[in-house]
């Protein structure tokens, strides 16, 4: 998932290991279009006779634009699509799960938004290009049901069998993105270097068996980076030592206000134990039964994006074999 931009990028003051930081005016520009076409046109949107859209109730821009975590010629751009008309049971029954929703908006989109370019339909997302004046984005637009609380949320998956869990993912991005605001500078300078490193390691042109998603870099930069500082250590060693732990548990309780990662809590761990994930695990902080160290690792084929919300293999092998490799890139970095 990457975005070309047109010579908008600067860098910041700061350490000799900070990573260029990209202005997004073009780019915001383009979401914002992207984002007023749907809103304004598509829940009236009719189409011999019949009315194909539905109510939208938000859209939310997630991804590394959401958290604000671009690195330069690279930005995962995810469009959630919110809407009360979208029934869970319905994706439950659907082998094709959010596709009768997607194929409405590829439709829409098709005819109304210009620089439209469609590239696949899956069973969770819509990918496609927009060509706006000021740039080329690369798109993964998804719908979701609306909750209109975490509570709620958790309330609902608890219904849901624990096959089907892994497709309402999507369902907890705003609060994703919540949990990222929160985030200090220092913790996402972190994050873009290490993602930096994992597009050196894994090409997407060339394909990468094992290729951790961009949620997964984050999730565990974050609780590495707190560690090293609670501990005065090293950050890389740090987040080499937690990957490979055959425990590995990494969850976000109400442990201590002083710690950064705590100050969004969406959740008790011992409110939620029906829905945590059994270890080795990366706990995702606004969804409790998303293990995002299985569906954040997965191989995939040449050309193909590899997205946060399409599940994974759990295959964490190729992951060890090169974490070493992120020394080179915190080298000239320092805890902040």
């Amino acid at each position: 998932m990457s975005v070309r931009p047109r010579n908008d990028t600067i860098y910041p003051t700061g350490d000799e290991g900070d990573v260029p930081i990209p202005t997004l005016t073009g780019v915001n520009r383009a979401v914002h279009d992207i984002v007023e076409c749907i809103e304004e046109n598509f829940p009236s949107y009719i189409v011999d006779e019949r009315k194909i859209g539905f109510s939208v109730f938000d859209i939310i821009k997630a991804g590394s634009l959401g958290h604000g975590t671009s690195v330069e010629g690279n930005y995962d751009l995810d469009l959630v699509v919110y809407s009360s008309e979208i029934s869970a049971s319905d994706v439950c029954r659907s082998e094709d799960h959010f596709k009768p929703w997607l194929k409405r908006i590829h439709h829409f989109l098709e005819n109304n938004l210009e620089g439209f370019k469609f590239e696949k339909l899956k069973q969770r997302s819509l990918q496609f290009d927009y060509h706006h004046p000021s740039c080329v984005i690369k798109v993964d637009l998804l719908v979701s049901p609306h909750c209109d609380s975490c509570e709620d949320f958790y309330q609902f998956l608890k219904y849901i069998p624990k096959n089907k869990r892994e497709l309402f993912t999507v369902c907890s991005s705003r609060w994703q993105v919540e949990f990222m605001r929160r985030q200090p500078p220092a913790v996402k300078n972190y994050i873009r270097r290490a993602k930096k490193w994992r597009d050196d390691a894994w090409p997407e042109a060339e394909g990468g068996e094992g290729r951790p998603s961009s949620y997964l870099i984050t999730l565990l930069v974050i609780m590495a980076f707190n560690i090293a500082k609670s501990r005065r250590g090293s950050f890389a060693e740090e987040l080499i030592g937690l990957v490979h732990r055959e425990k590995l548990n990494v969850h976000w309780g109400r442990r201590c206000s002083k710690i950064q990662d705590m100050k969004c809590r969406f959740y008790k761990p011992s409110e939620q134990i029906e829905l945590l994930p059994s270890r080795p695990r990366v706990v995702d902080p606004a969804n409790p039964a998303n293990n995002v160290w299985i569906s954040g690792i997965a191989g995939y084929k040449p050309g193909e994006r590899a997205g946060n919300y399409d599940g994974g293999d759990g295959n964490h092998q190729p992951l060890l074999d090169k974490i070493r490799t992120i020394t080179l890139y915190f080298s000239s970095l320092q805890l902040k």
